[in-house]
C-alpha cells in the first residue's frame, strides 16, 4: 500500500510536470502532495494547455475566484514567516488549513468547511509513505494531524477537532531542490476513522521561524491512495507534450522587489507560465539588459546594483532548448538605500490588537509592517503595556525590539509579536514604529 501511495503521488507529481510545460512551481517552499493538500491538488485540477488557470472542481473553482491567481501560481508557499511552531492560541479556529492568514499570499479561501475538495481515498489504521515536495531544502519537523471521529467537514476546522498522530524531524528526500523531489516518511493512520476527514501538516522550520502548513482532504472508505474531484473526476489530469520545441509563455503571477539593500534587490514572480521554461531572466526594460538570471527558480537576488539608484524591472521565460525567450511581464520599480545606511524613522508601520481579555489581564499583539525599502532593525513604542511573557521579541522599557530572525523585513512584509499582558489593555490603534 505504501509503495501505490507513493506511485499515484508521482503519477499527480508528473501532472504538474510542468518542469518545463505548463507552470513551473517556485523554489520555494513546498506542500504536501500525498495525501495531497487543497492548493496542490486545485493547482494541478487548475492546469490548462493555454496556461491559463480553470479548475473544474467546485471548491478550486471558488477558492481562485475569492484568493486569486497567487495562491494557485504560489501553492507552494501557504506559509506564516513567524510561525514558530505556533498552534493552538496562536493560529486561531477556522484558518488552521491557511495558517491563520498571515503569509504573503491569499490562502484564506482554502479554509472553507465543504466536502467537495478534492479527494484522497484511504484505508484506516494503514500505513503510507507521506510526501511533502521540497522546492527549497530547509531543516525542520513535520507534524501530522487528523481530524477526530465524528468530524463534521461542513463546519470550520478546530483545534478541538485534531489529534497528532505522526511527528518526524528531518526525513529523507528524493533528491534536491527542484523537479519532482519530496520529503518522504511512513505513517500509519488511526484505525477508528470512517468517511471523510482531514489530514493538517505542519512543517515546522528549525533554521528558521518560517511555518508551512497543508490541508489534505481524505476518504477512510478502504481505498488504496486514489485521488478524485480533479480533472473528470477520477484521477489526475494529464499534461501537454510540449517541450522542448514549443516558446516560453510570459511568466504569470504577480512581479514584487523585496529586501532591497544599498545593492542588491530580491525579485520574485509567481509560477506558471505557458509552454517550455527553462528559466528567467530579470531584465531592464528599458535597456534590455538582463540583470539577473535563474536555471528555472521564479525568485532571485540581483546584486551590484548602484546605492541611491531608482530600477525598473520586468521578467520574462526562457527555452534554452531553442534560444527562444517570451514577452516581459509588467514591471515594478524600487530605489536602492544609501551606502551604509539603514532605514530608521517612517521605515515601518505597527499596530496593536486585542485578541482575548479576561479579568486582570489580556493577550495582545503587536503587528509590524515594514515599508517600501524594508528594515534591518526595528523599534516600537508600547507605553502602556506590561507582561512578562513575550513571544517573536523583547519588550523593555516601553519599547518592543526584535528577536534575532525577524529583526530584518522586506518591502512590505510583517512579522508579529504577542504577548499576555496585565492589567487593563490599552485601545486598539497604531504605535510608532522606527
Amino acid at each position: 500500500m505504501r509503495r501505490l501511495a507513493a506511485s499515484l503521488a508521482a503519477t499527480v507529481l508528473a501532472a504538474v510536470g510542468l518542469v518545463a510545460v505548463v507552470g513551473q512551481p517556485a523554489a520555494a517552499h513546498g506542500a504536501e502532495v500525498f495525501p495531497g493538500s487543497r492548493q496542490y491538488l486545485c493547482w494541478v485540477d487548475a492546469q490548462t494547455p493555454n496556461g491559463q488557470l480553470d479548475p473544474s472542481n467546485p471548491a478550486c473553482a471558488d477558492a481562485l475566484a475569492e484568493s486569486g491567481p497567487n495562491a494557485y501560481y504560489n501553492w507552494f508557499g501557504n506559509l506564516d514567516s513567524n510561525g514558530a511552531g505556533r498552534t493552538e492560541g496562536y493560529i486561531p479556529d477556522g484558518t488552521i488549513c491557511s495558517g491563520g492568514d498571515r503569509g504573503p499570499y491569499d490562502f484564506s479561501a482554502f479554509n472553507a468547511p465543504r466536502t467537495d475538495w478534492p479527494t484522497t481515498h484511504l484505508t484506516a489504521g494503514a500505513t503510507y509513505e507521506f510526501q511533502h515536495n521540497n522546492w527549497a531544502e530547509h531543516p525542520g519537523r513535520f507534524d501530522v494531524y487528523v481530524t477526530k471521529e465524528g468530524f463534521d467537514p461542513t463546519q470550520p476546522l478546530g483545534w478541538s477537532d485534531l489529534e497528532l498522530i505522526d511527528s518526524v524531524t528531518d526525513p529523507p528526500d528524493t533528491g534536491g531542490p527542484g523537479g519532482d523531489n519530496y520529503y518522504y516518511w511512513d505513517v500509519t493512520l488511526p484505525a477508528d476513522r470512517t468517511g471523510l476527514h482531514i489530514v493538517f501538516t505542519h512543517w515546522v522550520r528549525s533554521d528558521s521561524s518560517e511555518n508551512f502548513y497543508s490541508c489534505s482532504d481524505v476518504a477512510f472508505d478502504g481505498g488504496d491512495g486514489e485521488v478524485t474531484g480533479i480533472g473528470d473526476g477520477t484521477g489526475p489530469v494529464d499534461p501537454p507534450d510540449a517541450c522542448p520545441d514549443e516558446a516560453p509563455g510570459t511568466p504569470l503571477g504577480d512581479l514584487s522587489a523585496s529586501a532591497i539593500t544599498a545593492t542588491s534587490a530580491h525579485v520574485m514572480w509567481g509560477a506558471g507560465t505557458t509552454g517550455c521554461v527553462t528559466g528567467y531572466d530579470v531584465v531592464d526594460p528599458a535597456t534590455g539588459d538582463v540583470l539577473a538570471s535563474t536555471d528555472g527558480a521564479p525568485m532571485v537576488d540581483v546584486t551590484g546594483l548602484e546605492p541611491e539608484t531608482a530600477y525598473t524591472v520586468a521578467v520574462r521565460a526562457r527555452n534554452d532548448h531553442t534560444g527562444a525567450v517570451s514577452a516581459l511581464t509588467d514591471a515594478v520599480s524600487f530605489t536602492t538605500l544609501a551606502e551604509g545606511t539603514t532605514p530608521t524613522d517612517g521605515a515601518c508601520t505597527a499596530t496593536f490588537s486585542t485578541t482575548t481579555t479576561w479579568a486582570g489581564g489580556y493577550q495582545g499583539e503587536v503587528v509590524v509592517t515594514a515599508g517600501d525599502a524594508g528594515v534591518d532593525g526595528w523599534r516600537v513604542a508600547a507605553d502602556g503595556i506590561t507582561t512578562s511573557n513575550v513571544w517573536g521579541g523583547e519588550l523593555t522599557d516601553g519599547v518592543i525590539t526584535p528577536a534575532a530572525w525577524n529583526a530584518t523585513l522586506g518591502a512590505g512584509q510583517s512579522t508579529t509579536v504577542g504577548f499576555i499582558g496585565t492589567g487593563t489593555a490599552p485601545a486598539d490603534g497604531e504605535l510608532a514604529c522606527s
